[in-house]
């Protein structure tokens, strides 16, 4: 601050009570019109020294006296005032009438001391000396000074533009970083209007807002983006980076209470919003990967709330779907699933079920497998996340099951016709040795005459050679019978049939073997039962392989086989052969319908004294008659009681009745 010495007015007045003995004249040597000047600049609220030139401090004003805290009766040549080095050249540039600016030290007695900027200026009258001025409020402004510094350093490093504006957007002042940031060069913001400094949007947008603030609202932030300007590199593009592209803003606007004056902040949130924009990119990135999933997907927090889950774990568990919200605790939507049936849980385990379910969720253990209430089976694995959260896959393994099962059958089908191969062997391997041994043995007879030469026996063990070949020889033929039906390779030879006639010759040709078993053939078809189109030659097999074995099991007496013929319903024809033997219980059906099954063995408890080679059975009738039937399309069907006889019935279909065989 700089004060000019006045000019004293001329005044016969002289200075009364303290003043005067401050101002002796014979102590400063004044004239009376410069102690009137002096009495004048006692009254200043400007702290103020006379000093000599060679800094001897000749007078202050009560101003500098109440600055440096001076008793009003202490000498001015008690004060002292400091320089260090620059005192004396500061003291003679003043004494030379140019005018210095220093720091200086007061000291005075009992105060500390103090230290103040001072101007140091040629005195105009009396002539010679340096007045000395220090400001009124020198340790307020110090300390002001020392805080607009601050608040100075802080605006550079402060991220905000601001504005102090008058109502109708007026710029008063402002402080900003980085000006440049709104595209606006530094040196338009004084003495304009916001609205018309700022490029649009932002122009428009902070109008808006001072006309709202004008009708009473206090505060208001809005957000707002600048394009790059014109010939920059990234015009035209967004996003680009705070150095090119589109900008984002946010801008708050704070009317001062009981004045006409408004504080604008704007922040360059361009960094923040792009990295919100790219979290955002990331994130829906991240949850389309998480959908596209074919398998359920679901993760819950530390506190085991759910976060998020795709729709096809909300598909599986579709049920429980209002449940499964952000935030809703595994536990509860266990226990509710539980209760509304989700799951398939086994009855007298509830509890049990659950608190396995829960441990498995908890400790991430190994994978799990709970069956639903639609029948479908899910797999359930689980990890913990490194925040002790829990991410968990459904998957949907039912067609995995199924073919599991699948497999188990075909497994053990396939153990069993392994063992059935065994057994097949073995079978075979017995079924030929028996009958080759008596051949063998028959013939050594013979061929050494054992018995003497032309024993009439020899008659009889020839005909035992020639009924081991029969049975060796059907034997033999069953199986490659057999093999070619399997095979795909069984061939017919089809013709209209007269079903009567071909009973008729079959009861021909098993008439010696019922009679021996006193067994009586009895046959019931229809003279007007139309002809099967077939293979005679199999039809006959099969009559001969059903009726063989009914006679065989016939009883000792009063045996009965009867062969019926009628049509069916549907049309076709079906064949019963029926015989009162002794009959299978119903778990033995299966082992005969088996190759080389053998339920009853040869019967010995009947019809004794019948041939032993001709009673026995390869066990391969039921087995070979049944695909027979098959290969005519038609169906195979078996009845028998233990005591009570066996009834097989052979169904031709429809399209196999008549002169010709009808096409499907």
């Amino acid at each position: 601050m700089t004060t000019a010495l006045p000019i004293a007015p001329q005044t016969d007045a002289a200075p009364s009570g303290l003043g005067r003995a401050r101002l002796e004249r014979d102590e400063l040597d004044m004239a009376p019109e410069d102690m009137a000047g002096l009495q004048w600049l006692d009254a200043l609220a400007t702290p103020l020294w006379l000093l000599h030139p060679d800094g001897l401090t000749l007078w202050l004003n009560g101003a500098a006296r109440a600055l440096i805290g001076l008793e009003r009766d202490a000498p001015a040549a008690a004060v002292r005032v400091s320089l260090s080095s620059r005192f004396p050249a500061a003291l003679h540039q003043a004494a030379a009438g140019r005018t210095v600016e220093a720091r200086a030290t007061i000291h005075a007695p009992l105060t500390l001391p103090l230290e103040v900027d001072l101007r140091l200026a040629p005195a105009p009258r009396p002539s010679g000396l340096i007045l000395a001025e220090a400001p009124a409020d020198s340790g307020a402004r110090q300390e002001m000074m020392r805080l607009n510094e601050q608040l100075i350093a802080l605006s550079y490093a402060y991220p905000d533009i601001r504005f102090e504006l008058l109502r109708d957007g007026t710029i008063l002042d402002f402080a900003a970083a980085s000006p440049g940031d709104l595209n606006v060069p530094a040196e338009r913001f004084l003495a304009h209007r916001v609205q018309e400094v700022l490029p649009e949007p932002a122009a428009g947008l902070l109008a808006a807002a001072l006309g709202r603030l004008n009708e009473g609202q206090t505060v208001i932030g809005l957000d707002f983006s600048l394009p790059p300007p014109p010939g920059q590199a990234g015009a035209g593009q967004i996003g680009t980076g705070p150095t090119g592209g589109t900008k984002s803003f946010e801008a708050r606007l704070v009317a001062l209470p009981d004045s006409d004056r408004v504080m604008c902040s704007i922040r360059n949130v361009t960094e923040r919003v792009q990295a919100e924009s790219a979290a955002r990119r990331a994130h829906h990135l991240l949850s389309d990967a998480i959908e596209c999933i074919t398998e359920g997907f679901v993760l819950y927090d530390a506190q085991d709330r759910l976060v998020l889950c795709n729709g096809r774990y909300r598909e599986l568990f579709s049920a429980n779907t209002d449940l499964i919200t952000p935030g809703a605790r595994f536990e509860e939507v266990l226990r509710s699933g539980v209760e509304r049936g989700v799951y398939q849980v086994p009855d007298g385990d509830l509890d049990g079920w659950i608190a396995r379910r829960i441990e498995q969720h908890r400790s991430a253990g190994g994978p799990m497998e709970v069956q639903l209430h639609d029948g479908r089976w899910i797999r359930i694995e689980e990890w913990r996340t490194h925040e002790g959260g829990t991410v968990g896959i459904r998957a949907d393994i039912t067609d995995l099951k199924a073919r599991e099962a699948e497999l188990s059958v075909a497994r053990d089908e396939a153990e069993q016709a392994n063992q059935r191969k065994s057994d097949y062997v073995h079978h075979l391997s017995h079924e030929l040795r028996t009958p080759l041994n008596a051949v063998l043995g028959f013939a050594q007879i013979i061929h050494d005459e054992m018995m003497g030469p032309n024993n009439p026996r020899y008659r009889e063990y020839a005909g035992q050679i020639a009924a081991a070949g029969v049975y060796m020889l059907d034997l033999i033929n069953n199986l490659l019978d057999l093999a070619r039906i399997e095979a795909g390779r069984m061939d017919l030879h089809e013709e209209a049939c007269n079903l009567s006639l071909l009973v008729d010759l079959t009861f021909g040709m098993m008439q010696p073997r019922a009679c021996e078993a006193a067994v009586a053939l009895c046959m019931e078809i229809p003279d007007d039962l139309p002809s099967l189109h077939g293979d005679a030659s199999q039809i006959r097999q099969m009559l001969t392989n059903l009726i063989g074995n009914a006679i065989k099991f016939a009883p000792a007496k009063d045996g009965r086989v009867r062969v019926r013929g009628e049509l069916t319903e549907d049309g076709g024809i079906a064949l019963t052969i029926a015989d009162n033997g002794i009959g299978m219980r119903p778990e033995q059906i299966p082992v005969a319908l088996d190759a080389f099954g053998q339920v009853h063995g040869h019967n010995p408890g009947h019809n004794q004294g019948r041939d032993r080679v001709a009673e026995r059975g390869s066990g391969l009738g039921l087995p070979l008659t049944r695909a027979l039937i098959a290969l005519h399309g038609g169906t195979f069907h078996i009845d028998s009681r233990l005591g009570a006889g066996t009834t097989v019935r052979l169904t031709f279909p429809p399209c196999r009745v008549g002169g010709r065989m009808q096409r499907l």
